[in-house]
């Protein structure tokens, strides 16, 4: 690694330990919420947290169409000083939407919820504001990413801790139902942080809407989308199959599992796909061909290797700190659950460190400003995990459907980094000389 390769190495680290120590604050709101919120929690109550999170993401996903990559290349293009009316444009969208988004999640399991498919119902009057926030909330925070305002969420996520710690245990203290007075302490910070990085943003001074921003960056960001939509719809069909396809154990096993595996993706995937996201675009502006964007790519691979004893620590601590093994607030075996949670921990952080490969190994589509072949493979990891996932569940138990949804993700992982390989090739190649440029 020469002196410019490693100086572009100590910045992305950097980047990176910044957006981790923003994260740090969230990750340790997640453990809290899970030794409060799961301990109360019967393993089908913990089976629907996880799958009402992948729900969200998957609808809340759709709601956002792919609109961030399209954002941050309009600010890397463009310059901060004229980011505003864009800004205020994508708000108006996402936000629209994301109220959209809510109201059909909580339609969808209210009508569950009669047929006796769905227990928590008094967490559902929550999901439009949430889908809200998430969405706006989305929208700041990229808008602060691509201006390096790394600093400032972390401040923002020390400060804004011990409220989600004091809201979460006033509403339990007063006799809220457990995973509404989760998802209501969640809207109340995602509310106070909006409106900080609004005033923070300027949006609020500015006037204008750029309509001609929303069509480019829904041309570019659709296929984002598409790809985005099909892989969450992936950890759905999970979901879905480790809540309705296995014994209650087992679900409860995988429902403990995604809430101590969460940290490892808020810490450590969340925070590199951040530093990533604010780097690239400067690496292929100055290495058009790709050599530097594929350099560090091809060094990430140590990014599996460090995460795979990571997220087996964390999850070890987490469990140990929170004794959710041994907690007696609820009559179900808890030490059960946790011995089989480890098989779908397992599962999980494989699940979550090949979705924080994707991000580097598709880098010939951020050369290309193409997304389309990323989402052919993210349909095709779809349709795998439809399909495979409920039959082998079925057919061949809930620990063999783990190891399947374990190894699915990583396909496209390979693919992805074949595809860049060969765009970075072609690239390189310099063009053949014209026929009228030959000196005969």
């Amino acid at each position: 690694m020469d002196v410019s390769e490693r100086r572009h190495f100590d910045v992305f680290l950097e980047t990176w330990r910044a957006f981790a120590v923003a994260a740090v604050p969230s990750m340790l709101g997640s453990v809290w919420a899970t030794g409060r919120v799961g301990a109360t929690l019967s393993p089908i109550d913990l089976a629907e947290w996880a799958l009402l999170i992948a729900l969200l993401t998957v609808v809340g996903s759709v709601s956002q169409f792919g609109i961030k990559p399209g954002y941050m290349q309009e600010v890397s293009d463009r310059g901060g000083e004229h980011r505003h009316a864009a800004l205020r444009a994508a708000l108006l969208m996402v936000g629209v939407s994301g109220i959209a988004a809510g109201v059909i999640v909580a339609g969808l399991l209210y009508v569950l919820s009669m047929h006796g498919h769905w227990h928590n119902v008094a967490v559902l009057p929550w999901l439009p504001l949430y889908g809200l926030l998430a969405n706006v909330g989305m929208m700041f925070h990229t808008d602060l990413r691509i201006l390096g305002g790394a600093r400032v969420l972390a401040i923002i996520a020390i400060v804004t801790f011990p409220l989600f710690v004091a809201t979460l245990e006033f509403l339990l203290w007063v006799g809220s139902d457990p995973l509404a007075a989760f998802f209501a302490t969640q809207c109340a910070l995602s509310l106070l942080v909006a409106a900080l990085l609004a005033a923070r943003s300027g949006v609020l001074q500015a006037s204008g809407i750029d309509a001609r921003f929303l069509r480019r960056a829904l041309l570019m960001g659709l296929p984002v989308m598409g790809g985005l939509l099909a892989k969450y719809v992936a950890d759905f069909a999970v979901s879905g199959t480790f809540r309705w396809g296995v014994d209650t154990v087992s679900a409860g096993g995988y429902g403990l599992a995604v809430r101590v595996t969460e940290p490892l993706m808020i810490l450590y995937i969340g925070s590199f796909q951040m530093a990533w996201g604010a780097h690239v675009y400067g690496w292929i502006k100055e290495s058009p061909r790709g050599d530097l964007v594929a350099q560090h790519a091809a060094r990430s691979w140590w990014l599996a290797a460090v995460g795979l004893p990571l997220g087996f620590v964390i999850a070890w601590l987490i469990i140990l700190a929170t004794d959710i093994a041994a907690n007696d607030h609820v009559a179900t075996d808890r030490t059960s659950e946790a011995v089989v949670a480890w098989w779908f921990i397992a599962m999980m952080i494989s699940r979550t460190l090949a979705f924080g490969m994707a991000s580097t190994m598709g880098f010939g589509q951020t050369l290309q400003r193409n997304y389309r072949t990323g989402m052919r493979y993210a349909l095709i990891e779809m349709l795998l995990s439809v399909t495979l996932l409920p039959f082998t569940a079925v057919v061949l138990g809930a620990k063999t459907a783990a190891a399947v949804a374990a190894v699915i993700p990583w396909l496209t992982v390979w693919r992805l980094r074949a595809m860049s390989r060969v765009t970075v090739v072609a690239s390189s190649v310099p063009p053949a000389p014209s026929s009228s440029a030959h000196p005969g």
